[in-house]
Order: C-alpha cells, then structure tokens, then sequence
C-alpha cells in the first residue's frame, strides 16, 4: 500500500509539472504570436512608403 501512495503522488506531480508547462507554452505561443502580428504591420507600413 506503501508504494501506491508513491505511485499516485509521482502521477501527480507529473501531470502537475506538465500541466504548468503547458500553459508556460502557451504564453510564449500567444506573446510570439502578437510579436509577428507587429512584425507583419510594420512590414506592411514600410512596403505602402
């Protein structure tokens, strides 16, 4: 019963781990994203000049 006790809490601290690290990827996905956005009207600002 011991090592069931470690099992779950090394489950638990898996999906945990992957779980932050999901939404840390996520932010960088979004900031990247808004960074291109600027990137392509800036672009388009100096094709128009």
């Amino acid at each position: 019963m011991k090592n069931l006790t470690f099992l779950v809490a090394a489950y638990m601290v898996i999906w945990g781990g992957l779980f932050f690290y999901l939404i840390f990827v996520s932010g960088q996905q979004r900031k990247l994203t808004q960074r291109v956005k600027v990137l392509e009207e800036l672009l388009k600002e100096k094709e128009r000049q």
